[in-house]
């Protein structure tokens, strides 16, 4: 039997004796961060982002669409939904009605959620070139377990939206909202994404994609329950206020993370004034947790008219970023000429002559946070004049489900989840970046592919004053912005 050992009282030198031993180990182990090789926060500086060393970044990204959020479209082409609605609601609506309990309805979108973004998947966006990723979340990942299933209760007919609402606004008031963490499924996402981010040298952009009440009429877009509510119900805006001051404070000196998108695309508000002051409050309450972070706007019709929201309306104008989202269809078809003007509505973001000039007069930088859906050609076509003039872009989306080529970079083959609880366990298969088959638009939009430049004056990720020596870009594990230096091997005493 093993004696344990017997306490000995440490003398003041052994204590410093043993302390100055670990420091020095830990200086060796480069646990002191060296100047010039922690990763580079990224700021404003006029209509440019750059790095530490004032070199431009231009963001050449992914959106991860349809992994803490899902589109019906993504989900299944041409779905038809539930009562007009194609949302993530619909979705978990369609299994309820096949029988399954809510239980068993998490206990899948956990392991979905699980499968479908993976190491394995930066590491592939890494190797095509791309130097940041968009994730697109809903609210209700903040929300405990227990709350989240309130809101499932809406869905499944057990209980009523303004109860739920209710609900919403005790858990506010008794300071019950996203105080939890290890019960808060969006940062254990966020946080996973953000190791591997840093692996491969990406930078990660926060996107609130769907906000409390829904902030348009797109039910698709925020998984609505009542349309336009985060305007009509002023407790909706109080939560993402709060959501926002939370992120701030666990983030606020997270390198890793470029920016954060406040709300994506606002649509059919009935006033841009009203959108102006969220932003003026959601601005403030980031900057009031000490949290300087690149913070994007998006106007109103998905994310382009900003009409009273100009850089010079709000009172705290550092490091903003205005985005848009370009997308071409019926009814508002696009050119991708550089030169390319709505001269009607200058504040209008979707022609690219607009977008410069607006950078220009505002002196901001611009992001198009989504663009795609779309021919090989004209995405092609698009990435390239925009990075042109140094505008960078995050196609939209990474994957989604089809039988057949789209304009996602890669495909998930059938089945598909509305296809009831037979076809999920092989849905949880086929989501694994393994299983996954290439799209046309991979080759079309990939940086390295389409000659896109991520790093104009010759910076990179870790903002120092010259290329980091490693791996080429095409690399998919990166060389560490802080890495360990070589241990210099001690002297030996030779044997006798």
């Amino acid at each position: 039997m093993t004696r344990p050992r017997p306490f000995r009282f440490q003398t003041p030198f052994a204590f410093r004796w043993r302390f100055l031993v670990l420091l020095g180990l830990l200086v060796a182990s480069g646990a002191t961060a060296r100047p010039g090789w922690a990763q580079s926060f990224l700021r404003a500086n006029g209509p440019r982002i750059v790095n530490a060393s004032n070199q431009e970044v231009i963001l050449n990204g992914v959106n991860l669409g349809g992994w803490a959020l899902q589109e019906g479209y993504i989900i299944k082409p041409g779905w038809e939904g539930i009562n007009g609605k194609k949302t993530q609601g619909a979705v978990k609506q369609t299994l309820y009605n096949a029988g399954m309990s809510d239980a068993a309805v998490e206990a899948f979108y956990q392991r979905y959620r699980d499968n479908f973004i993976t190491k394995a998947d930066i590491d592939f966006i890494a190797a095509q070139g791309f130097n940041c990723v968009r994730v697109p979340l809903h609210y209700d990942l903040f929300l405990t377990p227990s709350q989240r299933a309130v809101r499932n209760g809406v869905l499944r007919g057990t209980t009523t939206y303004p109860a739920y609402v209710n609900a919403l606004t005790t858990w506010y008031n008794a300071n019950q909202l996203f105080v939890d963490p290890a019960n808060m499924e969006a940062l254990r996402l966020i946080d996973n994404l953000l190791g591997w981010c840093a692996a491969n040298q990406l930078y990660v952009v926060f996107d609130l994609h769907a906000a409390p009440g829904s902030q348009g009429t797109d039910t698709n877009i925020a998984d609505s329950l009542v349309p336009l509510d985060f305007w009509n119900t002023a407790i909706h805006q109080d939560i993402t206020n709060r959501l926002w001051a939370s992120i701030a404070r666990r983030y606020k000196h997270d390198a890793r993370v470029a920016m954060y998108d406040l709300i994506n695309e606002p649509n059919h508000v009935p006033s841009n004034q009203s959108i102006h002051d969220v932003y003026q409050r959601l601005i403030n309450a980031v900057r009031a947790e000490g949290d300087q972070h690149l913070l994007l706007l998006e106007g109103n019709g998905f994310g382009n008219d900003y009409n009273l929201m100009e850089k010079r309306t709000f009172t705290n104008t550092a490091n903003l970023v205005y985005n848009s989202h370009r997308y071409s269809g019926t009814g508002y078809l696009l050119d991708n000429q550089v030169k390319s003007e709505d001269a009607s509505n200058p504040n209008s973001l979707r022609t690219l002559g607009n977008l410069t000039r607006f950078r220009t007069a505002n002196d901001v930088p611009i992001w198009v946070g989504e663009t795609g859906e779309n021919t090989a050609a004209w995405m092609q076509e698009a990435g390239r004049n925009l990075n042109s003039v140094g505008i960078g872009t995050c196609h939209w989306t990474y994957k989604r489900f089809d039988s057949n080529d789209n304009a996602a970079l890669l495909r998930i083959n059938p089945p598909f989840i509305v296809d009831g609880p037979a076809a999920l366990p092989q849905v949880l298969t086929n989501v694994l970046f393994a299983n996954c088959v290439p799209n046309a638009a991979l080759a079309a939009v990939a940086p390295l592919q389409n000659g896109l430049v991520n790093y104009p004056d010759g910076g990179n990720y870790c903002g120092t004053t010259s290329p980091a020596a490693g791996p080429s870009a095409a690399s998919r594990t990166a060389t560490p912005c802080n890495p360990k230096p070589t241990p210099t091997p001690r002297a030996r005493k030779p044997r006798k």
